[in-house]
């Protein structure tokens, strides 16, 4: 037996316009690949201009221009978020440009920031100074001032104060070929780990090298002695295993690509959530390439990793067939009763409102309403709820507790273990070990549930007052959860329940909180055999 996943479907009609946010090239980009499809864009920049200032890139100067003139993209530069509410298809932005506050309804939202940098000089005990620059600084220089380094030995510390990453590699490698062409200028490069995972960065670090670029690749970071003449840099050789030191007119000290600082504000205006370096997107494998947390709120480029143009651009077209597929041609049909709220029940205690990692719940009137198209069904709250008042259509509470019934009272053999299981990772996982003619115990009772999130405190305790000898709770690893939380409050509610076991006299070892993958089939059989003869040794 198993929950029901074939619901009565309704069909809504939907905004089909799109806000932008960010109007750098990764922003005007998706906003023109939004346009071309056919649905109209809102594109908001808080600087006063789109794009790159002064790009010498001709293409990149024409979708500038592109973006100004399409009669399909509205462009607000100067221009704010302070406000939003709403779900996928129906969401209100309020916008601010200079004294002017207004609202704009929009079905989706692409948010597209930029980097920012910051310069590691702090990090090598230094401080910017006449010859001591920054990567920008030299890269400015090799822009427009060339002569100013001509005839310069000139060393760049990379890799020592971050582990860094190919744009960081890039920017380096580009500099040292520029470098090259100037009159008389020696290049010297002290760096840690080169990454050059990206498309032709090799080649570009095998040219610099083969024009007369000096690579020292040091594990400890090198000594840096500034004087009134130059900069003494000593350091200890690998390869001769000896105490070097060397002498440089300029040093370039590499800087670190970091999120936008407005990403904060964003993320909570939006309720989208950060990862640990302030990024637009957390490192689950099911928000790749552009998803978050909230459905139609959707990520590119530098907003949630720090990438290139080049992968900035692919994650546009991700962008853009999302979008499609959201928001269609205005219409969408959706499960009439993939969560509903009894109003009789509901007092608007906002449990559900503050534990739903979607943004699904919102307010009518004196009632909460959850929103079918943002909902993703992992039942968090239903299970939050105190007054039982929020049941999932195909998985509510009697299923449930008629299935706890059901597998305790038809299992004579012993230990009976009742695995509550997400059908996402353990319930595969078992199918897994099943398939492959594993060694599972006779009385393993298996209960699939959507998510992890929808298993009930209550759910845990029953299974004991029921019969149970032994409960499992197997969820998704952290980071691979589809609701991102549903385990993590599934393992709060086993170590719940295990502070009630010990006062109600039963052994806590008789409930077991473990995560598994799809795929884990062999851990899957080990995990509920340690369990059986676990049971057998508690009696």
């Amino acid at each position: 037996m198993t929950y029901k996943t074939d619901t009565d479907i309704n069909e809504i009609s939907i905004n089909t316009d799109v806000l932008v946010i960010g109007g750098g090239l990764t922003g005007v980009k998706s906003a023109c690949e939004i346009a071309s499809s056919g649905y109209k864009v809102i594109l908001a920049e808080k600087g006063t201009e789109l794009g790159l200032k002064n790009s010498e890139d001709q293409d990149l100067r024409d979708l500038i221009k592109k973006a100004a003139s399409d009669s399909n993209i509205d462009v607000f530069t100067g221009t704010n978020i302070v406000s939003s509410a709403g779900t996928p298809g129906d969401y209100s932005i309020w916008l601010l440009k200079k004294d002017e506050l207004f609202e704009k309804k929009v079905g989706s939202i692409v948010v597209a920031t930029d980097s920012s940098i910051k310069v590691l000089d702090g990090e090598y005990g230094l401080s910017l100074s006449d010859k001591i620059l920054s990567q920008s600084q030299i890269e400015s220089i090799l822009a427009s001032d060339k002569e100013k380094i001509k005839g310069k030995n000139i060393a760049i510390l990379a890799g020592f104060a971050q582990e860094g990453n190919p744009i960081v590699t890039q920017r380096v490698l580009n500099s040292v070929l520029a470098m090259e062409k100037v009159t008389g200028c020696t290049v010297f490069v002290y760096i840690n780990n080169i990454k050059v995972a990206s498309s032709g960065l090799e080649r570009l670090f095998k040219e610099g090298r083969d024009k007369g670029a000096i690579y020292f690749k040091l594990t400890d970071t090198p000594e840096i002695t500034e004087t009134d003449e130059n900069i003494k840099v000593t350091f200890i050789d690998p390869v001769l295993r000896n105490r070097l030191e060397a002498e440089h007119d300029l040093i370039v000290i590499e800087e670190q690509i970091t999120a936008d600082p407005i990403n904060k504000k964003l993320a909570e205006l939006l309720r989208i959530d950060l990862d640990s370096q302030d990024f637009l997107q957390k490192e689950n494998v099911h928000m790749f390439p552009v998803r978050t947390n909230r459905e139609g709120i959707f990520v590119a480029g530098l907003s949630r990793r720090v990438c290139n143009l080049a992968n900035a651009w692919v994650d546009v077209d991700n962008v853009v067939l999302e979008i499609k597929k959201l928001l269609e041609n205005g219409t969408k049909k959706i499960p009439a009763d993939k969560a509903v709220i009894d109003a009789e029940k509901c007092t608007i205690c906002l449990t559900c409102y503050r534990c739903c990692p979607h943004g699904a719940i919102f307010w009518e009137g004196d009632k909460a309403v959850i929103s079918p198209i943002a909902c993703q069904g992992c039942g968090i709250c239903a299970s939050e709820c105190p007054m039982n008042a929020i049941q999932l259509g195909g998985c509510n509470d009697s299923f449930i507790s008629d299935e706890i019934k059901a597998k305790t009272e038809s299992t004579p053999a012993k230990p009976n273990i009742i695995a509550f299981c997400c059908e996402n990772s353990a319930y595969e996982a078992g199918l897994m070990a099943e398939s492959f003619k594993m060694q599972i115990p006779e009385g393993l009772n298996i209960i699939k549930v959507p998510c992890a999130g929808k298993i009930d405190l209550d759910f845990i305790m029953s299974s004991f007052a029921q019969g149970a000898d032994g409960v499992l709770v197997m969820t998704c690893h952290n980071g691979n959860c589809k609701s991102e939380k549903g385990n993590i409050f599934a393992g709060w509610r086993v170590a719940e329940a295990q502070s009630k076991l010990d006062v109600i006299g039963l052994e806590k070892e008789r409930l077991a909180f473990v995560t598994l993958a799809s795929n884990m089939g062999k851990d899957f059989c080990r995990i509920v055999n340690e369990m059986e003869e676990r049971l057998k040794k508690l009696g």
